[in-house]
């Protein structure tokens, strides 16, 4: 008897321990799965259709290479590159080319380009930033490159200690760039003349991105590795003061990253910013002193528009914040894991890219999606199709959406360059 008792407890005990492990099993793959399940887009109400104002092909694009490149408007004109280093201005309402001009010291003949040899490249990978007449591009060769807005003549270039993924920044009559090895560095805008270099702290294991520096009211705010905003002197390089936006915490090496690598926004009195696995937080430029912290977390830019604080999260959530106190005011999650875009204020939407080249337009005051548009594959000629066998051709977006008035400029893994308008 107490032999089967004894049996008795042990199948039992077998079999809880067999229903525990499979329990953990099955949580630990739900987990998995949720944190790597991609939703589905839903079908909306599209209360207006977007229209194609234009289409241009600006050059040969990105491919699949990392880029923060995104066009820049100017008055009536709006410049756009190409990783080689294939820089054109075009008229921002007809899509007519004003020039076009090649960075690299030995651009491709037209025989080069009609074989496929078109194989040299600047990596252009920061900007494009107007300012002063010129535009900045920064490049993974670690150099900045200054073009005349109204010729496109190539006026300087100047080589950096580190690669310039990030748009370089204008202000004060200076431009600032940040390198991935940690250097803020400030250059005269019209000779590229280095005025100084400061460094800052990265750690062995980072996000593919830096913080595009600020330049405000004499000093340069820009995001670290380490979860800081920085503050340097304009005039000397010298720190004033940094404030911790995110601290390390987890277990694995992607749970620790911390980078601040969104553009600080300055209002008035605050800066505003975000750090992966941190938070969104206000900070008073003139002490340092974080006046409010949420958490939130993110890689990409922020965009504030009379008030409101528009971020895309980590985790593909759209959340608009009140910037003054911090308070949420809405969020839609209707977009998870589809590795959306910097938002974009388009006159009375919120617009998002995904990563399969759908443009998601949002109601700013509700966050409800109520229009849709995506390039369509078969939406060009014969001859580009034929071609895009041969050069994996790429028409899904990587840079946020640039709006100007009363158009939306989307650009191209492959080059092409698209004029929309949302009546």
């Amino acid at each position: 008897m107490l032999f089967n008792n004894m049996k008795s407890s042990v199948i039992k005990l077998a079999f809880l321990t067999t229903l525990s492990t499979s329990m953990l099993m099955g949580c630990e793959t739900t987990e998995e799965n949720e944190a790597t399940r991609i939703a589905e887009l839903k079908s909306i109400n599209i209360t207006r259709d977007v229209e194609v104002e234009w289409r241009k092909q600006a050059g040969s694009g990105v491919e699949n290479y990392f880029s923060n490149l995104q066009p820049a408007v100017v008055g009536d004109v709006i410049f756009a590159a190409s990783r080689k280093g294939e820089v054109l201005a075009y008229n921002k309402l007809t899509g007519k080319m004003i020039w076009e001009t090649d960075t690299r010291s030995n651009p491709p003949s037209f025989y080069d380009k009609l074989t496929f040899g078109d194989r040299e490249t600047d990596k252009l990978s920061g900007g494009i930033t107007a300012a002063y007449k010129n535009i900045y591009i920064g490049s993974e060769n670690g150099e900045v490159i200054a073009l005349s807005q109204e010729s496109g003549e190539l006026l300087w270039r100047q080589k950096v200690d580190g690669e310039v993924v990030a748009a370089p920044d204008a202000g004060d009559g200076w431009v600032a760039v940040s390198t991935t090895s940690g250097n803020v560095v400030v250059l005269h805008p019209d000779s590229g003349e280095m005025r100084w270099q400061a460094e800052t702290t990265v750690p062995a294991l980072t996000l593919r991105g830096t913080s595009s520096p600020t330049i405000e009211s004499g000093g340069v705010l820009v995001g670290t590795a380490t979860g800081k905003l920085q503050v340097m002197l304009l005039d000397q390089g010298l720190l004033a003061w940094d404030a911790q936006i995110a601290v390390v915490k987890g277990t694995t090496e992607l749970e620790r990253l911390i980078d601040v690598d969104s553009k600080p926004i300055v209002v008035g009195p605050d800066a505003y910013m975000i750090a992966y696995n941190g938070n969104l937080a206000a900070v008073d430029i003139q002490s340092g002193r974080v006046k409010w912290k949420r958490e939130y977390s993110s890689y990409r830019n922020l965009t504030l528009d009379t008030g409101i604080i528009y971020l895309t999260d980590a985790k593909g959530f759209v959340t608009a914040v009140e910037a003054s106190t911090g308070v949420e005011k809405w969020t839609n999650n209707d977009f998870y894991n589809r590795r959306l875009s910097q938002p974009v204020v388009y006159k009375d939407t919120i617009v998002v890219g995904d990563f399969e080249g759908y443009y998601h337009f949002l109601d700013k005051n509700s966050g409800v999606e109520i229009s849709r548009y995506k390039l369509d594959d078969w939406d060009y000629s014969a001859f580009r199709w034929f071609v895009s066998w041969f050069t994996s051709e790429d028409r899904r977006a990587y840079a946020s959406p640039v709006a100007s008035e009363e158009l939306l400029y989307i650009q191209t893994r492959d080059g092409e360059l698209t004029a929309l308008r949302l009546p």
